[in-house]
């Protein structure tokens, strides 16, 4: 029996080979933990304490110490499931960047469409998972919204509230005289200390960022191996990043700008202006969960399941005359430890 190049099996090979398009927020704040055979996702959260050990006279025995508490949650995993469909109208003419004259052949351009389909649609996937995250960071929520109806309607129908409550407001805006920039970024790195996390990496917006370099009292604070003569020398990282140098606690600071569509249809701010996020590398824990799908429309149709981040499926419809390529993956993702970051509204 030949080999099928476009059987799932063969094609999950291939796009665990493909690279992934870059997103800032998830590849820093997020940990990719292997995909998972249950269909719910089923997590621990806390907010800790630190208690002392009590002092009793010799003699006497222990004093029982309370445990911290904790609560378990469980999520459905959202389907993320983008299509492409390629008709007879899309193989009959020259595509975009195809030589003009020595054009290829219908066969040969289909081949090429589903190549490129594929990563177009792996990318596509991970863009709902840095949105995911920038969900999570920044309102301490997982609001999950599912298409219906070919994709005309929608409704939420998964939220998870992880009770963030380390929001925080300086007394005087950074891009007003009198900002204490130095004393709120301490304020905020106890902040996530008191709610068992840590600080090795700052995140603002480009606004937030100017302000912050413009303050000249805020400057005698600032690292000196990156001012040259009185010029602050950022340096640009690419993908809407810039890093602007190290604080007092020689914690890496960096600015992100860049736009996206949202669900309603609006473009919305990578980082919404005014906002600072204090927080460590690998914080939030990013599962999968199992993907489920027919792959055939015969007699022998039945379904197969699979434990892997991304599930492809290619599938035909000769009433149509046209091919569909699906790309599937059932992410979610909650923080260990929900008070483990702050978030800063500094302007």
């Amino acid at each position: 029996m030949p080999f099928d190049i476009y059987s799932t099996r063969a094609q999950l090979a291939a796009i665990e080979l493909l690279p992934r398009e870059y997103s800032f927020l998830y590849d820093t704040f997020c940990t990719e933990l292997p995909p998972v055979e249950d269909d719910k996702a089923i997590y621990d959260y806390r907010k800790g304490s630190r208690r002392m050990a009590p002092v009793v006279h010799p003699g006497v025995g222990g004093v029982p110490m309370q445990r911290d508490g904790y609560e378990t949650y469980e999520v459905g995993f959202c389907s993320v499931a983008p299509e492409r469909i390629i008709e007879n109208n899309d193989l009959l003419g020259r595509s975009f960047g195809e030589r003009v004259l020595g054009a290829m052949t219908p066969q040969e351009r289909e081949r090429k469409m589903l190549a490129k389909d594929m990563t177009d649609l792996k990318k596509a996937i991970q863009r709902r998972r840095e949105w995911m995250a920038r969900q999570v960071l920044l309102t301490g929520k997982e609001e999950v919204f599912e298409y219906t109806n070919e994709g005309l309607s929608k409704k939420a129908n998964r939220i998870a509230d992880y009770q963030f409550s380390n929001n925080y407001t300086p007394g005087t805006p950074w891009n007003q005289v009198g900002a204490k920039i130095d004393y709120d970024m301490r304020t905020m790195f106890d902040l996530a200390f008191e709610g068992l996390g840590y600080v090795d990496i700052i995140v603002m917006d480009p606004a937030s960022a100017t302000a912050m370099l413009e303050n000249s009292n805020y400057i005698k604070t600032f690292d000196g191996l990156h001012v040259d003569m009185g010029k602050i020398q950022t340096r640009y990282k690419g993908s809407g990043i810039r890093f602007l140098g190290w604080n007092s606690d020689q914690v890496e600071m960096y600015s992100m700008t860049g736009t996206f569509v949202d669900d309603d249809g609006t473009v919305k701010a990578s980082i919404p202006q005014g906002t600072v996020i204090c927080g460590y590398r690998g914080m939030l824990k990013m599962y999968h969960g199992p993907v489920t799908q027919v792959e055939r429309e015969d007699n022998a149709a039945q379904h197969m399941t699979y434990i892997k981040k991304e599930v492809p499926l290619r599938y035909g419809s000769i009433l149509t005359n046209s091919i569909k390529k699906r790309l599937t993956s059932k992410p979610t993702v909650d923080p260990d430890n929900v008070d483990g970051w702050v978030l800063g509204h500094v302007l």
